[in-house]
């Protein structure tokens, strides 16, 4: 069989890279931090996933073994010289941490001459494995030419609705059949070859990655935001708001009108993919057993409310083209509302109000300009909350 590794076996590692390469026939050995998580996996040399829209169906993950990243260093070097594909999914933000390993591991696969290797991180992060190539070179361990010489390394999208939990008194990752795995299709040593059967090739990822992040994650962190202003603590409640709702619709519909402009999608594009990324998963979240956290969706307000990422980015797109973002303004305000004393992000924004006043904080972590029609658009409605 071929051989994949894959660094990080939570619920989109398994749930979702683990899946399509099953399907494709792999050998699949994960690479984890976690000595719970190793162990089950390695107790039975399979995993099992449940189908939410299957009546949760169970799918058996087998031919699959894991080794730790703490632990089992050296196997993995000696694997990554050996293996026919590599992923990541480990969070943009743990790359760092798998450089070194990586990068062990292609500078002794390129000493002992074998085949190029495809690697890729699948995170949800934009140009996630242009990060994860920057991180090993600066672990000065291997070179951008060694690199070069050794493997190719191509930036995805990533989306799949997955969650972990117990479904028919079985533990495993239930998984919904609406997926994506975007490959920038230019940057394979063969740019008409498919790797990964299940996954989509793509001219260009920016506007697939934007298209994702500012539709799903948008619909998600406003409803989260809003919800939690409203008392709710899990997602499927706010999802159920039928006033919540309204103003979140119209966010990704000023959302998607901004992308059309900037990236040339048709509307009919537009809209099949709202109907069936966003769309179908409202019935994903009213299965029995689905249990998704406001505070999961909503951490970390500061990265979700950067110029670039799921609220401001397509708020700046509309004011570009000068069209509506009135409701993407309305979500950013209960994103600046969001006072959760367990989250770090939150607490630290609550405390830059408290200490140095809204329009501060505007400046500061959206970077509009005071006075601004987008600023004054902005206070108003945080005002009116």
């Amino acid at each position: 069989m071929r051989k994949a590794l894959i660094f990080g076996a939570g619920k989109i590692g398994q749930g979702f890279i683990g899946d399509l390469l099953h399907e494709d026939g792999y050998e699949i050995i994960f690479a984890d931090v976690s000595d719970k998580v190793i162990n089950e996996i390695n107790e039975n040399n399979c995993y099992s996933l449940f189908l939410t829209n299957h009546n949760y169906h169970e799918k058996i993950i087998n031919h699959v073994s894991a080794l730790s990243l703490v632990k089992n260093q050296q196997e993995i070097i000696e694997l990554i010289s050996e293996v026919d594909i590599i992923l990541t999914s480990v969070m943009k933000t743990n790359l760092v941490n798998v450089a070194p390993v990586l990068a062990e591991g292609l500078k002794k696969r390129l000493a002992e001459g074998r085949s190029r290797v495809l690697v890729m991180a699948c995170e949800n992060a934009i140009m996630g494995t242009d990060t994860l190539v920057n991180h090993m070179i600066d672990t000065g361990i291997i070179t951008l030419q060694q690199l070069k010489n050794i493997g190719a390394y191509p930036n995805t999208g990533v989306d799949r609705f997955v969650f972990g939990g117990i479904y028919n008194g079985k533990e495993g990752t239930a998984v919904s059949d609406s997926h994506e795995l975007a490959i920038e299709r230019q940057k394979l040593d063969d740019p008409d070859s498919k790797p990964i059967t299940g996954a989509e090739y793509v001219d260009n990822l920016e506007a697939v990655l934007k298209r994702k992040i500012y539709l799903v994650n948008c619909w998600l962190a406003i409803t989260s935001y809003i919800g939690y202003s409203r008392g709710y603590t899990m997602v499927d409640e706010a999802l159920r708001d039928s006033e919540i709702q309204k103003i979140v619709k119209e966010a990704i519909h000023e959302s998607a009108a901004g992308l059309e402009k900037k990236f040339g999608f048709s509307n009919s594009e537009m809209n099949n993919y709202i109907n069936e990324m966003i769309i179908k998963r409202y019935d994903d979240y009213n299965q029995e057993g689905i249990n998704d956290p406001i505070a999961r969706v909503a951490r970390q307000p500061l990265r979700k409310l950067s110029p670039d990422d799921r609220i401001m980015g397509p708020a700046f797109i509309a004011y570009e083209y000068n069209l509506l973002n009135k409701h993407l303004l309305c979500g950013a305000a209960y994103a600046l509302r969001y006072d959760n004393p367990d989250d770090e992000e939150a607490v630290k924004l609550q405390r830059y109000i408290s200490e140095n006043g809204i329009e501060n904080a505007i400046e500061k972590f959206l970077e509009l300009k005071k006075g601004s029609d987008m600023f004054k658009g902005l206070l108003e409605y945080y005002n009116a909350i």
